[in-house]
């Protein structure tokens, strides 16, 4: 079973939809890992998959733009702060933050949605007249 979540996450993530948090999500759902274990997973997840995606797009020389470079800093950045940080915070605490970072984003996702589809149908509109 983990081994399924793990391929269905790396394709999402292929994607660009998010599948470390889908892999956070399925494993913790199911009870396959505790949350230290699956961020473990999931980091080594994100880098092999991030890494893959990183060179066919330089191959395809999609990545050459400064700005790029300059997220990367701040990318290590946040991460070593994450590492320092999961030091000191106790793994329930970890655990409902994660929860409460993915409603937050699950709700921001439904209003985009909605919005989009309210839009749409505006375009529909002014297009009938």
């Amino acid at each position: 079973m983990i081994y399924l979540i793990a391929c269905i996450s790396s394709y999402l993530s292929g994607l660009g939809i998010g599948g470390g948090a889908s892999f956070i999500i399925l494993v913790l759902l199911f009870n396959l890992l505790n949350i230290n274990e699956a961020r473990a997973y999931n980091l080594l997840l994100f880098i092999s998959t991030g890494l893959v995606i990183f060179f066919k797009n330089f191959k395809k020389e999609k990545i050459i733009n400064k700005e790029y470079i300059r997220a990367l800093l701040f990318i290590i950045i946040g991460c070593a702060i994450g590492m320092i940080l999961n030091k000191f915070i106790d793994e329930k605490i970890i655990k409902k933050i994660f929860y409460i970072f993915m409603l937050i984003i699950g709700f921001y996702e439904i209003i985009t949605s909605l919005k989009s589809i309210k839009n749409v149908k505006n375009i529909f509109k002014k297009g009938d007249n």
